[in-house]
């Protein structure tokens, strides 16, 4: 039998950015150990981890379907699960093939687990109870080997309390990275080549209220780093886009002119019942406030569709919402019941007609992004190309445009300036300007 540290591994990212960083910052302490990791996830490995994802029933069924799939296409083979799901759902453990389980913290030691695991060969769990009295659990990733730009987790956990939403319970009180580590970290990454950072969490805009700090005060830090060419926030409340926030982004070159800020509904009847913190003329305000202070900025959301008692009315009402705020790409979803909330006890919306809204929004973000594509045609903006395919190079404006040029690999993970020139299916076509 293989020594453990001779063995291979590979790490199944499942559901958001977050769960991505966690995947990645395993495998760094796994490599550490003298483990091999295999990037083809349909390839055999000695081990395999599953990251898990609790967001929504469908999501939940779906993890534990893959968990079954790789334990039967790997039967000799080490299975651990961690993340989100095993903190809510204790029957992941009962799944017979699944040898390790760690919850939403546990994962900075999944060495320790893989190595009792390997003495014993019992099935070992290490799940914290209290989550909402967790501590930070702090590593490090220095690069990502599969992508140009590289994720950066600030912060974790949640108080929000959405009532259609699960991750307070499974994540815990939100908690931040400290700020010297996040600095510190950052400089790895970009001394490893990244030229964009994405900085992530669970409530991203909350980082640094535990720690006598702020996300201003992270990106002004960040904005300092020599060789950081782009700074990204995954996703922000819109009630934590303050007169700072704005002012900073709007005079930092660094920062992209791209914001993501979920809605989620234009109801204010549907938004008191989902318990956001804010009503549509608070949101739609606050919108026109940052498009204001910062010239062609992007600004993209989060819109469920169908929650439930959700009328026709209230979904029109949404939709004009939608209308007067004119986002660029509206990510949309069917509402999805989650056990253990309260929306869950709720009237629900039948599957049809939520399938129907969601198809009406679809729409309305498809002709969001192409008004939006139209209106910066001619216009010359930075670009960091991430992929090369037959002949052209593709990767996303700071503003969140999908763009390709004619090139060869030279130009990929380089901070270039464009001018977008035609709408064609797969990006919009651009020329590199010379300097």
């Amino acid at each position: 039998m293989k020594k453990l540290n001779d063995m291979t591994f590979k790490v199944v990212s499942l559901g958001c950015k977050v769960n991505y960083y966690e995947c990645e910052a395993m495998a760094r302490l796994l490599e550490s150990h003298g483990l091999t990791r295999i990037n083809d996830l349909s390839s055999k490995s000695d081990i395999t981890i599953i990251n898990s994802c609790a967001v929504t029933e469908e999501g939940s069924r779906k993890t534990k379907q893959i968990v079954r799939r790789h334990i039967a296409s790997n039967k000799d083979g080490i299975i651990a699960v961690s993340g989100c799901l095993t903190q809510v759902d204790e029957s992941i453990k009962d799944i017979d093939g699944v040898n390790i389980v760690l919850g939403t913290n546990g994962k900075s030691k999944i060495f320790d687990a893989l190595s009792r695991y390997y003495n014993t060969h019992n099935q070992y769990i290490l799940i914290e109870k209290d989550v909402f009295h967790s501590e930070f659990e702090d590593y490090t990733v220095d690069r990502f080997e599969a992508h140009t730009r590289a994720f950066l987790k600030v912060q974790d956990g949640c108080v929000n309390f959405c009532s259609y939403c699960i991750i307070p319970y499974a994540r815990g009180n939100s908690r931040s990275k400290p700020l010297h580590g996040c600095i510190n970290e950052a400089k790895k990454l970009v001394s490893n080549g990244h030229k964009e950072i994405v900085l992530t969490g669970i409530d991203t805009g909350s980082y640094g209220k535990d720690i006598n700090s702020s996300l201003l005060e992270l990106l002004i830090e960040l904005d300092k780093i020599q060789g950081l060419e782009r700074i990204r926030i995954s996703s922000i409340e819109i009630t934590q886009v303050n007169d700072e926030i704005i002012d900073f982004i709007k005079n930092s070159k660094k920062i992209v002119k791209h914001i993501h800020i979920p809605i989620q509904s234009g109801s204010d009847r549907i938004l008191k019942l989902m318990n956001r913190h804010y009503d549509k003329e608070y949101f739609i305000n606050k919108v026109k406030k940052i498009r204001e202070s910062i010239d062609n900025i992007s600004i993209t959301t989060d819109f469920i569709c169908g929650f439930p008692t959700e009328t026709e009315e209230d979904f029109n009402e949404s939709l004009d919402t939608l209308n007067k705020i004119g986002f660029q790409t509206i990510h949309t979803f069917p509402y999805s019941l989650r056990k253990g909330t309260k929306a869950a006890l709720m009237e629900q919306v039948p599957q049809p007609i939520k399938k129907e809204r969601v198809k009406k929004v679809l729409e309305l973000s498809k002709k969001g992004y192409q008004e939006y594509c139209i209106k910066n045609l001619g216009n010359k903006l930075d670009v960091i190309f991430e992929i090369y395919k037959n002949g052209y190079i593709y990767g996303h404006t700071g503003n969140y445009i999908y763009v390709k040029a004619k090139s060869d690999i030279s130009n990929l993970n380089k901070l270039l300036n464009i001018k977008l020139l035609k709408i064609e299916n797969d990006a919009i076509l651009s020329e590199i300007m010379e300097d």
